[in-house]
């Protein structure tokens, strides 16, 4: 209870019972004071009345005396007994005397014998009260010798001591009351100033910027003013706190990796949300979470159990389950927990497996034109000299062909390269898309393999749009020349080949689809159609009509359509192959 106390409370309850302990002394002293004062006031009276009772003994001798028992107990108003010296009661006021017992013993009397006077507070068996006795040696007629006692009840004495109680008890509490009154005040008033210095306390607690009272009390005063300096070091250090709590979770945020912050009891304190995408964490994830609920392997878990023990671990993970993502997890022991980074290596791991198979490729590719090529040049050279010129003239024209594959091979490759390097949209200018487009189907129309395949356009009046007109041009003529090509294959030297070119509005961006009858692509072909040295139709691309193809045509149209700000896309048709190039329009 007393923890529950307030200060005010406490100094009030203190000062009430000091108050009531000085009271309770005082009881205790006054208390020895009046009944010591009582009872010696009582003797006297007693002593007196003894006095005067023996003066009319000797007066009126002990028969008068007797007459005037009845009167002398109304005067007296006490308890008056008259004994011989051998402690026979003679007469009594109260009792029969042949009833009561032997006196001899009583210490008043044994005193009075002996001394002259006696005294004794004590209990009274023939009366059953508590008396206060005096008694006093006189001599009777014939030389007798005699005790005469007076007693009062004690009541009397304590009727007295009980009003000095009462009037005691009655300042006492209307002393408690005045001290209750004007304590109160005084605590209020002592505790008024602390009082604003708490208030101010709380609106600072509460983020407000306020000063603490200055009081007119030196002590106070000084109280105030370190109060005033802790709370402007406070603030500052509050503020900067902030800031930097603030600093630190943007950075953290913005970072391009996943921060998992775990606590010894490995729950969740903190997680950014690449960490919540890259773990594939559905919904919020509050603090206290346990980390196991958010591993989607059990293997991140040694990782946790590593770092706890004070070791530092890398390891990559692939996930399979989450669509074949791979992840780089680092764990570390910090002050309060373990710090996970997550990295995601996907894209890493794809770059790095399409360079192996680029370089692979690339050398494949290579490796051809540079057979032919050294096979026409040992040729040249072993050839015997009455060798006609018209085989010597094939055999560098061979070589010729050859080079020229692999400038064009060259070439693609440091478009591919250019476009991975540059700025999109560099050198961009407005260009209308039905004359870029109706100038490719033109220039498709000249090629050998349209001799007998019909190009036909639909085309708005106007389609403006911002691209690298060139780029583009070589985009659609890709996607025009790999239709003429397999169509002339389907078709051969017979009519019927047809490639339709159509431009029209989608939104916010052009359509341009370009649709063959040709003999299309195969479903199993379709997911790899734009990496390069992927081709349509593998079996197909060396024949007589695929000749010099190295599958980098579709790869490079689709490079410069998503650079422009659109995309490519194959589309599933029933007949031939058809692909849609998608850009973006130019508002007028």
């Amino acid at each position: 209870m007393t923890a529950m106390l307030t200060l005010k409370k406490k100094v009030i309850f203190l000062v009430a019972a000091v108050v009531f302990c000085a009271f309770g002394i005082s009881w205790a002293l006054l208390y020895g004071v009046v009944r010591n004062g009582i009872v010696s006031q009582s003797r006297m009276e007693l002593s007196r009345q003894t006095a005067l009772l023996s003066v009319s003994l000797s007066k009126e001798g002990v028969s008068g005396f007797l007459k005037d028992l009845a009167r002398w107990e109304g005067i007296l108003r006490g308890r008056v007994t008259l004994v011989d010296s051998r402690g026979a009661v003679l007469a009594d006021t109260e009792s029969d005397p042949s009833t009561m017992d032997n006196h001899l013993s009583r210490p008043e009397v044994k005193e009075a014998l002996s001394v002259g006077e006696g005294t004794a507070l004590r209990y009274s068996t023939t009366t059953n009260m508590h008396y206060l006795y005096f008694a006093r040696k006189i001599s009777l007629d014939g030389g007798r010798t005699a005790v005469i006692r007076s007693a009062y009840p004690l009541e009397h004495l304590s009727a007295a001591f009980a009003e000095t109680r009462n009037r005691f008890l009655l300042y006492l509490l209307v002393a408690v009351a005045l001290i209750a009154v004007f304590g109160a005040g005084l605590v209020r008033l002592f505790f008024r100033p602390l009082d604003r210095v708490v208030a101010s306390a709380g609106k600072i607690a509460q983020g407000e910027e306020v000063r603490f009272p200055l009081m007119a009390e030196p002590e106070l005063q000084r109280l105030s003013s370190a109060l005033d300096g802790m709370s402007a070091q406070l603030r500052g250090t509050m503020e900067e706190l902030r800031s930097g709590r603030e600093d630190l979770s943007r950075i953290v945020t913005a970072l391009p990796v996943g921060v998992v912050l775990l606590d010894d009891g490995r729950r969740v304190r903190y997680m950014n949300g690449v960490a919540a995408r890259l773990l594939a964490v559905r919904g919020d994830v509050p603090p206290g979470t346990p980390v196991e609920r958010m591993l989607p392997s059990g293997e991140m878990y040694g990782l946790i159990l590593s770092a706890l023990e004070g070791g530092e671990e890398s390891r990559v993970f692939d996930l399979p389950e989450l669509d074949g993502r791979c992840l780089g997890i680092a764990s570390r022991k910090t002050a309060t927990g373990v710090l996970l980074v997550v990295t995601d290596l996907t894209e890493e791991r794809r770059i790095e497996q399409s360079r192996r198979d680029f370089v692979a490729d690339a050398g494949h590719e290579f490796q051809t034109p540079l057979t032919a090529i050294r096979a026409a040049a040992e040729y040249l050279l072993e050839a015997p000299e009455e060798e006609t010129a018209g085989q010597r003239k094939k055999f560098l024209s061979s070589i010729i062909v050859q080079q020229e594959r692999m400038s064009k091979l060259v070439d693609d490759l440091l478009l591919l390269s250019r476009m991975e390097s540059e700025p999109p949209l560099r050198d961009a200018e407005e260009t209308d898309l039905a004359l870029l487009l109706a100038g490719v189907a033109d220039q498709c129309r000249t090629h050998p393999f349209a001799s007998l395949i019909a190009v036909e356009t639909e085309l708005p009046p106007r389609a403006p749009a911002v691209v690298r007109t060139e780029d583009l041009s070589r985009a659609l003529s890709n996607l025009v020349e790999n239709s003429l090509k397999y169509v002339r294959e389907k078709f051969g030297t017979g009519e019927g080949g047809r490639v339709t070119l159509t431009l029209r509005e989608d939104g916010d961006f052009w359509s341009i689809m370009v649709a063959d009858n040709g003999p299309g692509i195969p479903p199993e072909t379709a997911p790899v159609l734009f990496e390069r040295f992927r081709r349509g139709d593998a079996s197909r691309s060396r024949g007589e009509w695929g000749k010099g193809g190295y599958g980098l045509g579709l790869a490079i149209a689709k490079r410069i359509l998503i650079r422009s700000g659109g995309d490519l896309f194959f589309r599933p048709s029933e007949a031939g192959a058809l692909f849609e190039a998608r850009i973006p329009r130019k508002h007028i």
